[in-house]
């Protein structure tokens, strides 16, 4: 009697394990990924999901916004699933795999004030000695790397939105953003007036990273049914009726 209920309790756990959410979190970068500190993450990028993934039965649990440097900290050491947006080199260090499909495909723009004189961005030598604002922790684009850039960067969750405020105090020159759809986002809602200058460099790719301590059936499973929701752009079409909204 006492083996045949060790075994159903053993079952039991077995099923409860399997059963156990895909804990999700990562940076904010709105309107694709939206939140407040202690409170789990929103935005478009949840939205979609809860709508192509979730619903295919994947269970997601979402957690709060965290730095880039803790989220990745978070994969390695298994506090963390799935990190929703990532960009550049897909070799993260010791611990951290990443999806091989990208969801969005951006190209980087530079927020400047509305009544900065600069109406382009022709060549990227234009921006030596600029002071520009951006994430800490992230890798600077190829592109940019050899451009003697006065960077500034910001540590914060809300680090977009900081940046913005220190381009409308003239602190910095301009805001360096991967993607055209968070600058018109923050700007909306900061009451920043700017203007949106496109970089001639090559647009980049979103995509999402795992920890391998995670469930490896529980990822693979996630990864069958995301990359088939996420395939032929479909996120980008939402995201721009987001944007409408």
């Amino acid at each position: 009697m006492k083996r045949i209920l060790a075994t159903c309790l053993l079952a039991a756990a077995a099923l409860a394990a399997q059963a156990a959410p895909l804990r999700v979190g990562g940076f904010v970068v709105a309107p694709i990924v939206s939140g407040r500190p202690g409170l789990p993450l929103e935005g478009a990028l949840r939205e979609f999901m809860e709508q192509h993934v979730a619903s295919q039965g994947v269970a997601l649990q979402w957690m709060p916004p965290a730095s880039l440097q803790r989220s990745l900290e978070s994969l390695r050491n298994g506090s963390l699933d799935i990190v929703l947006l990532l960009s550049g080199s897909h070799e993260r260090g010791p611990g951290i795999g990443t999806f091989s499909w990208s969801y969005l495909h951006t190209q980087p723009h530079l927020a400047v004030r509305r009544d900065s004189p600069r109406m382009a961005v022709n060549s990227l030598n234009e921006l030596a000695g600029m002071e520009i604002g951006w994430l800490a922790g992230s890798q600077i684009v190829d592109d940019l790397k050899p451009v003697p850039i006065r960077w500034q960067f910001v540590a914060a969750t809300d680090w977009q939105t900081a940046n913005l405020r220190k381009l409308q105090a003239r602190r910095i020159d301009a805001a360096f953003f991967e993607n055209e759809f968070s600058p018109r986002y923050y700007a909306r809602q900061a009451g920043v007036e700017i203007r949106l200058l496109r970089l001639p460099i090559a647009e980049r790719h979103f995509f999402m990273a795992y920890s391998l301590k995670a469930d490896k059936e529980a990822i693979a499973r996630f990864d069958r049914v995301a990359s088939a929701a996420f395939a032929d752009e479909q996120f980008r079409s939402y995201l721009d009726q987001y944007m409408r909204r």
